[in-house]
C-alpha cells in the first residue's frame, strides 16, 4: 500500500495566544476559524507563537477557545523584548528542528519570530509565505525608548524577510506594499471576518441618522486594547472635553480589554468621566451588535496595518473618522481622516462627521465600500495563493 504523506503547515506570530486556567489555548485573534483557511493546503497546522496564562477560563475572559485536534500550539517565552533579540541564536536552535518538521510557512509579521523563522527556511532550503499585517518600524517606534532604539533593526529584518518571501499577502491595498515590497507574486487580503451585507442594516443606520434631533448628543466608539497607547484612545477623550465644554454631549465607548486605570484617570482629570464608558473585551459577535448602538467610530491609533474593526463599523453603516496612519487613508474619505495624535484635528473632525448630511453620506459609502471585503471573495484569492505555493514546495 502506498504510503499517505501529509503535509504540515507551520503558523507563526509573535503572539500573545492565551492559555486559560484549565489549560485551553484562546484569543480573539488567532482563532480556529482564522487557522481553518490553512487546512486547504494543509493537514496538519502547527503554531509557533508566544502563550500567556490567564487565571480565568476562556469563557469568563470572553476569548475563543482553539481545540481543534488538527492544530497543534508550540509554546514560545517572551522574545518581543530587547532579551529576545539578544537571544535570537538561542531561539534559532530551539526553532531549527521545528522548521525541519514542516513544509509550509505562514509568516505573520511584523515579528521577531517570524524573522528567525525566515532565515532557518532559507539555511534549510524552504519556502516561505508573509501574511503582513503591520509595519515593524511603527509597532516598535510607539514602544517608548526601547522601541526606538530597535524599531531600525525591526524595520530591516522585516523588509528583508519579506523581499526573500515566496509568496506575500498584505492587509492594505497599497501602501504596506510600498513600504514593504515582496519581489514574487503577492495579493491583497485583510484578516477581517464580516457576516453576510444585509442591506436592512443600511437602512436602519439611515433612519437612526435621520432620528437625530441635533448633533450634539451621539456616542462615538472605539475597538481596541485599553492600555495600549499607540491606539490613541486618549486624544478621543481630550477632544470630547473640549467639545462638550462648548456645549455638545459626546458619550465615548470603548471596547477592548487590558488596564482602565490611564484613560479613566485621564477622563476624570478633564472631567468627562460620565461620558467615558469602558465596555471591556467582547466576543465578535456581541462587538457587531455594540457597532449598532453608536453613532460615530473613531480610529485614533498612531500605528496600523489595516484596521478590521474600521471595516467591522463601515460593514454596519457607521459613520467613521480615522487618523492618517498606515491603510486607514484606504479605508475613509479624506474629509473623515485627522491627524494622529491632533486633539485640534479630532475636534474638527468630531463635529464635521456629526452633521446628519455628512452621517448619512459616510454611513451609504462605507457600506458599499465594506463589501469589497465580504470574506468569501477574500478566501477565494487567498486560498488560490496558498495552492500555488503548495505547488511549487510539492513540484
Amino acid at each position: 500500500m502506498k504510503e499517505v504523506v501529509r503535509t504540515i503547515a507551520l503558523f507563526v506570530h509573535d503572539g500573545p495566544l492565551y492559555k486559560d486556567k484549565d489549560g485551553t489555548y484562546c484569543s480573539t485573534d488567532i482563532t480556529e476559524e482564522m487557522l481553518s483557511r490553512y487546512f486547504c493546503v494543509a493537514d496538519e497546522v502547527r503554531v509557533l507563537i508566544r502563550t500567556c496564562q490567564i487565571d480565568k477560563t476562556y469563557k469568563e475572559a470572553k476569548l475563543q477557545k482553539i481545540d481543534n485536534p488538527k492544530i497543534k500550539i508550540i509554546e514560545l517565552g517572551n522574545v518581543v523584548s530587547v532579551k529576545g533579540l539578544l537571544q535570537k541564536n538561542k531561539l534559532k536552535n530551539v526553532i531549527k528542528p521545528i522548521v525541519s518538521e514542516c513544509d509550509l510557512f505562514f509568516l505573520r509579521l511584523p515579528g521577531i519570530t517570524c524573522n528567525v523563522v525566515a532565515e532557518i527556511c532559507k539555511q534549510q532550503g524552504k519556502k516561505y509565505l508573509v501574511e503582513v499585517g503591520g509595519c515593524a518600524w511603527d509597532a516598535y517606534w510607539n514602544h517608548g525608548i526601547l522601541g526606538k532604539l530597535v524599531a531600525p533593526y525591526m524595520e530591516f529584518s522585516e523588509k528583508k524577510t519579506i523581499k526573500d518571501a515566496s509568496f506575500a499577502t498584505y492587509v492594505t491595498h497599497q501602501w504596506l506594499q510600498d513600504r514593504y515590497p515582496c519581489t514574487r507574486e503577492s495579493i491583497e487580503a485583510s484578516n477581517v471576518y464580516l457576516p453576510k451585507h444585509d442591506e436592512k442594516l443600511l437602512q436602519k443606520r439611515l433612519e437612526r441618522i435621520n432620528s437625530y434631533n441635533d448633533c450634539k448628543n451621539l456616542t462615538i466608539g472605539t475597538i481596541a486594547n485599553v492600555d495600549v497607547r499607540y491606539k490613541g484612545q486618549e486624544y478621543v477623550i481630550k477632544a470630547i472635553a473640549k467639545l462638550n465644554k462648548k456645549g455638545y454631549n459626546f458619550k465615548y465607548e470603548l471596547v477592548g480589554g487590558g488596564d482602565q486605570a490611564f484613560l479613566k484617570n485621564l477622563a476624570t482629570k478633564y472631567g468627562v468621566e460620565r461620558n467615558v464608558l469602558f465596555k471591556g473585551p467582547l466576543l465578535h459577535d456581541d462587538v457587531m451588535k455594540w457597532l449598532d448602538d453608536i453613532d460615530i467610530y473613531a480610529q485614533p491609533s498612531k500605528q496600523e496595518g489595516l484596521p478590521r474593526s474600521v471595516i467591522e463599523a463601515m460593514s454596519r453603516g457607521v459613520p467613521c473618522i480615522g487618523s492618517d496612519v498606515a491603510g486607514i487613508p484606504e479605508l475613509l474619505d479624506k474629509e473623515c481622516i485627522f491627524e494622529k495624535s491632533n486633539v485640534k484635528s479630532i475636534t474638527k473632525e468630531i463635529v464635521w462627521i456629526a452633521l446628519n448630511n455628512n452621517c448619512l453620506a459616510q454611513s451609504k459609502k462605507n457600506f458599499a465600500k465594506s463589501k469589497k471585503y465580504d470574506l468569501a471573495i477574500i478566501e477565494r484569492r487567498r486560498q488560490g495563493l496558498f495552492e500555488r505555493y503548495k505547488m511549487l514546495v510539492k513540484g
